[in-house]
């Protein structure tokens, strides 16, 4: 696991200050997955993003992360497209007190991906702590300055957009889960997405985001398992932050 990215400015910006940071991981993930597959098999899932989930990339803020993350790590912007339409990760949720524990279903060759982001935005939104893997704009998981977390739970079709990005969307825009899911049920609605989100207010009951082809129905309050001793990924929504193994990052004051 790298060290944490300080990703600050515009959307653009902190694509560049990940990129930078985290660049020969990029090419290196990216080189593993171009050597997976024969160049015909790449064209062809290369043409399927770009006419299915990459639609809703330029009405997302997320989208010009993309442009600096490949504009820093040396990548072609579609590479890093094609590799959101096809890395969707699962996850486990677990409640401990107020905080939240996850158990995310990594390949190993994802594992060392993992990287913890601070996000920083110039204007127009708040700051966020995340977790990520080093070519992806959106997060597994995160809080906001405001005391808002979001994970992905599921996020199950890759001819859609990644709910990474509206998990990233939440951070970035909502002061409280109530304008967060009026927001996210509005762009939901034009960008697509199908699985789960799980959200918490702190002090609040956590709450199910289930998207299907761009409709959200909202579960809540959700009943989560208690945690175990061995789980290490952790929001703490009171405390604004985000706990990784014996790392923790704050989403910066209010």
């Amino acid at each position: 696991m790298s060290p944490v990215v300080r990703a600050e400015g515009a959307p653009v910006e902190q694509g560049r200050a990940q990129g930078t940071a985290l660049a020969p991981a990029i090419r290196a993930e990216l080189a593993r997955r171009r050597t997976a597959s024969g160049w015909l098999a790449r064209r062809a899932i290369a043409r399927r993003v770009a006419a299915t989930s990459a639609r809703a990339l330029p009405r997302q803020l997320r989208g010009e992360r993309i442009e600096g993350l490949a504009q820093a790590a040396r990548v072609p912007e579609r590479a890093l497209v094609v590799a959101e339409a096809e890395i969707r990760i699962q996850a486990a949720a677990f409640a401990d007190g107020p905080r939240l524990s996850f158990v995310f279903a990594l390949e190993p060759a994802q594992a060392p991906l993992l990287a913890l982001r601070r996000s920083a935005p110039d204007a127009g939104g708040f700051a966020s702590a995340e977790l990520t893997l080093a070519p992806l704009a959106g997060c597994l998981c995160g809080v906001n300055a405001e005391g808002l977390a979001a994970a992905v739970l599921r996020d199950v079709s890759r001819d859609e957009l990644s709910l990474r990005f509206h998990a990233q969307e939440l951070l970035f825009r909502a002061r409280d889960l109530v304008a967060g899911i009026d927001h996210l049920r509005r762009r939901a609605a034009y960008a697509g997405g199908s699985g789960t989100i799980l959200a918490v207010q702190a002090g609040g009951a956590p709450a199910l985001l289930h998207f299907a082809r761009g409709a959200l129905e909202l579960e809540e309050p959700a009943r989560l398992p208690a945690a175990g001793a061995a789980l290490a990924i952790e929001l703490d929504p009171a405390a604004r932050a985000l706990r990784f193994g014996e790392i923790r990052v704050e989403a910066g004051a209010r």
